[in-house]
């Protein structure tokens, strides 16, 4: 389902007018890094009680959304980037790349991070357990908050409407599931959950 953000990159890129600027290149490496964890490296990190055998019961409809938001958003990412980005009048483009990139970089490792936890959270009953651990101890969707970060710093390095309209959509998506797991924590383990943690943003939300 997110395979277009690896695929249909690397064949709008090398068509782009900024191919070979330097500055665009920086740019778009975030994005790619991101999404060759989410899309080559991160299932391989699934236990094989945790893949799911089969895809019978997964919604198509589902799918299909997934797979056509991503091509969409793959494709308004690398054409901004690669062909309509202004690189000559932009005054603060390094300014925007280094404080972007630290807030990405500190998304990313929050955002991997958990998601670690989450993969052994199972024990051998396979019953759920408290995630512990990391921002796990702030927030019950530590992993929805590593990746709202990630594109919050996407957003400010690219700094047009494409990013951040990304980092919108992102926020409409996480948000609200995030709340439902925290509701459905707060049913399942009652007294024994945390009653500190938010649902996705530290001490806010």
């Amino acid at each position: 389902m997110e395979s277009p953000t690896l695929w249909l990159i690397l064949i709008l890129f090398p068509f782009g007018r900024h191919r070979s600027n330097p500055k665009a290149l920086i740019l778009i490496t975030p994005f790619i890094f991101h999404y060759v964890h989410r899309t080559c490296i991160y299932p391989l990190r699934l236990k094989p009680s945790t893949k799911p055998k089969t895809l019978k019961g997964f919604p198509l409809s589902v799918a299909l959304m997934a797979f056509g938001f991503n091509f969409l958003n793959s494709y308004l990412q690398a054409r901004w980037v690669s062909h309509y980005m202004d690189y000559e009048t932009e005054r603060f483009f390094w300014v925007r790349i280094i404080v972007g990139l630290l807030i990405f970089g500190v998304g990313m490792v929050v955002n991997v991070r958990s998601d670690l936890i989450l993969v052994g959270l199972k024990g051998e009953d396979g019953g759920y357990k408290v995630p512990r651990g990391g921002m796990f101890e702030l927030v019950s969707c530590a992993n929805y908050f590593g990746e709202i970060l990630e594109w919050l710093g996407w957003a400010v390095m690219g700094w047009s409407w494409v990013s951040f309209g990304f980092l919108v959509y992102t926020c409409a998506n996480l948000v609200p599931r995030a709340r439902a797991n925290h509701k459905w924590y707060l049913e399942k383990f009652g007294e024994d959950y945390p009653k500190q943690r938010k649902a996705v943003i530290p001490f806010l939300y």
